[in-house]
């Protein structure tokens, strides 16, 4: 069973709107009910998508050297966030990238 309450940098598959199938990594939890995503080619660090969670399909797996890095305000980087989600579509077929 997926754990339901999301993390920072844990990977999230966008279910609703023109990104439908996108993969992004979770950069900032506003609240219960609201994510920010990154993916490090269109949605960057800079100016995150802001995506509710009823939108989003959240996987059990979570990059935890992102998830460190930004947790404790060390300097990350959009290669780095893209990086991260390519060797996960890498992994796991079920990652698409929207097209």
């Amino acid at each position: 069973m997926i754990d339901k309450k999301p993390y920072v940098g844990q990977i999230a598959i966008s279910t609703q709107g023109r990104d439908k199938g996108k993969s992004y990594i979770i950069y900032q939890v506003k609240d219960d009910n609201i994510v920010f995503l990154v993916d490090g080619k269109y949605k960057l660090l800079l100016n995150p998508k802001k995506k509710r969670l009823r939108h989003i399909r959240l996987t059990p797996f979570i990059n935890k050297e992102l998830a460190n890095k930004i947790n404790q305000k060390l300097k990350v980087n959009d290669q780095m966030v893209y990086h991260a989600l390519h060797e996960y579509s890498k992994l796991n077929k079920e990652a698409t990238d929207g097209k």
